[in-house]
Formats: structure tokens, sequence, C-alpha cells
């Protein structure tokens, strides 16, 4: 099953919330979130979750969902974080909608280790993530850079997202690459993919509907470059993310 990282608490959502708002007071949180979005993969179905969701602010460490960190500076304008994080990429070869794709190696999920930082301006955040495979499944390398807006009205947050993702050619070639071994085995094209970038926009909710209960959604849109979708594990150039979720603050 692919895990959503954002997997999380609609980390999204609640990255910009803490990151808009200095000072947070520590808790702890926890609820539910699942969701549903396709795969760039050529497989048989999309892919849906659910998890329960567990929130810890006891700092400078902190746990969001499927993301685990130190906050080593959180002033009004500057945030930096040293964690790890949950990939949510995966390929599960008996899923392939073709004899060949079935024929293929799985691609297996990770964790990434790495550090985000966070510029809070009066036009919005800009944030920066740099993040290694810490699992040696691809052994690559991955970047984010996001523009994220919030505007509140009384209990409603609004989040919209925009930015890249960018991932090494030795990340791509795992989870999107066919070696000469895999062409010979299952017939289809070997492809050695370089590095790529993934522009993506998302629009995030929060909603305290009640004392210490929180509602949240968000939509996302990713869309791939030729080095992925020229992949014959690949099939879309685009694909849509829903996750959904609540929690309770202790």
């Amino acid at each position: 099953m692919l895990i959503k990282q954002k997997t999380h608490v609609g980390m999204c959502v609640a990255t910009a919330l803490v990151a808009f708002t200095p000072g947070a007071a520590g808790a702890v949180s926890l609820g539910l979130e699942g969701g549903s979005y396709g795969t760039p993969y050529n497989d048989r179905h999309a892919e849906n979750w659910v998890l329960p969701y567990v929130g810890l602010e006891y700092k400078p460490f902190y746990i969001d969902g499927t993301e685990m960190g130190f906050t080593l500076v959180d002033d009004p304008v500057n945030t930096l974080k040293l964690k790890v994080w949950y990939l949510d990429v995966q390929y599960d070869a008996s899923q392939g909608r073709t004899a060949a794709l079935r024929r293929l190696n799985n691609r297996h999920s990770t964790m990434l280790a790495g550090a985000s930082y966070l510029l809070t301006t009066p036009v919005g955040g800009f944030e920066t993530t740099l993040g290694v495979d810490a699992l040696n499944q691809s052994k690559g390398v991955t970047a984010n850079f996001s523009w994220i807006v919030m505007k509140q009205w009384g209990g409603f947050t609004l989040v919209p997202i925009a930015g890249v993702d960018w991932n090494n050619g030795q990340q791509n070639r795992y989870y999107y690459g066919v070696s000469d071994d895999e062409a010979s085995a299952s017939g289809l094209s070997a492809w050695r993919p370089h590095s790529s970038a993934i522009p993506f926009v998302s629009l995030a909710a929060n909603y305290n509907w009640q004392k210490n209960w929180n509602t949240w959604a968000e939509v996302t849109g990713r869309f791939y470059s030729s080095t992925i979708t020229d992949s014959p594990m690949v099939n879309k150039d685009a694909i849509a993310e829903l996750t959904v979720g609540f929690s309770y603050d202790f």
C-alpha cells in the first residue's frame, strides 16, 4: 500500500499552522487520517489508505504523523528543522496491468532524513526541504521548494501551496527506471531516467469545529516530466491526491 506522507495530519496544513503561529502551545494530538490518490505507474488501481494520527510537540522534539524531528530555530521569520519522514512511493509488481510489468522488481518505500528551512514573509512562507534515502532503497536525494500562504477566518484556515519536488537521477532510476536485467526478463525497453522536477499545486484546509477538535482536508495535483513519463512503468503525466482527517488536542 502506498501511504501519503502528507501525509500525516495533512502535513501541509499542520506545517503552515505551526510555521505561521510562532510559539504555538505544545500539545499531544490523536486522530485518524486517510486518503486516496492515483500513482504514475501503470498499475491496476488507485491507492487508498487509513492511518492513526499522532502529533506531539515537546520542544525541540516533535512528531507530526509520519514525520518527526527537532526544531532548531523557531521565530516569527525563520524555522529550521532536522527531521526524518516517510516517503510515499513504491511499486508493487503484482499490481502491474500487463504481464511484462508484473515481471519487474518491486520498488520499496523508505524513510528520508534531512532538513527543512521556512522563511516567513508578508507574502507567504518559502520552504526548502532536502532529504536523503536513510534506508538505502534508492540511495537517492530529493528536494522540495514550496510557497505557502495561509488565510484564516475564525476557526477556518485555508492554505494554498505551490511548489516543485526535485529528484536526482539515482532516485528516479530506482523508482521509474528499467534495468537491462529487467528489460531482458520482461521484454520492456530499458530506461535510465535522469533528474526531474515535478511541479505541484495544493489546497489544504483546517477547521476547528469544536474546542480541541480539528478536521482537515487537502487536495494536490502533481505533474510529471518526460524523464518519468517516458518510463515503460508509467502511463500518466499527472495525478491527483486527496487527504482528510481529524484529531483531538489534549
